[in-house]
């Protein structure tokens, strides 16, 4: 009689412990058939000349977990360039960042994004000393940047539409 209650608190536990099981397999399929937390397929980034001939420095960072999305959202630009590697070792399995550095004058889109992407819950774009910006509902984004502004548009600038874009395969470096 007194093992009827433990094997219903173990079953319980098990039963609970295999609905998060569930789920984390649910959102993965969606996620691969499309249908995941976000809509990012590519980032595209230009950057216009400005006074400072300098490249400018671009991370995206997909956040995974609630707490995470949380940290991120709101942490400051001059916070998250300090701070990155404490965030990325203390965050390591719940953060992917990938950085580009880009000359005034040029532009690039970013294809390849890192094999779960489509199970972050929001992606964030952090520009060195001009600002941040959340891109999770968009598909294409464009990161313009301009007089030290970020102007988030849906096609490349001055483009009727995002097809025709060239591919930035190469010279992106993912630093966790």
């Amino acid at each position: 009689m007194k093992t009827l209650p433990l094997i219903i608190v173990g079953l319980s536990i098990f039963a609970l412990s295999g609905c998060n099981v569930l789920e984390r397999s649910w959102d993965r399929s969606k996620a691969r058939v499309g249908l995941g937390p976000n809509n990012v397929e590519s980032i595209g980034v230009m950057v216009e000349m400005g006074e400072k001939p300098a490249a400018i420095v671009v991370e995206i960072v997909l956040a995974y977990g609630d707490a995470t999305v949380a940290l991120i959202s709101q942490t400051a630009v001059q916070t998250w360039f300090a701070e990155r590697e404490g965030f990325c070792s203390s965050y390591s399995n719940q953060l992917d960042v990938i950085r580009i550095e880009l000359p005034m004058g040029y532009s690039a889109q970013l294809t390849q994004l890192p094999k779960e992407h489509k199970l972050a819950q929001s992606v964030f774009v952090f520009v060195r000393e001009t600002g941040k910006v959340e891109i999770t509902t968009l598909s294409s984004p464009w990161i313009h940047i301009v007089d030290g502004e970020i102007i988030l548009l849906d096609k490349p600038p001055g483009a009727k539409s995002s097809t025709k874009a060239i591919e930035a395969l190469e010279g992106a470096k993912t630093l966790c």
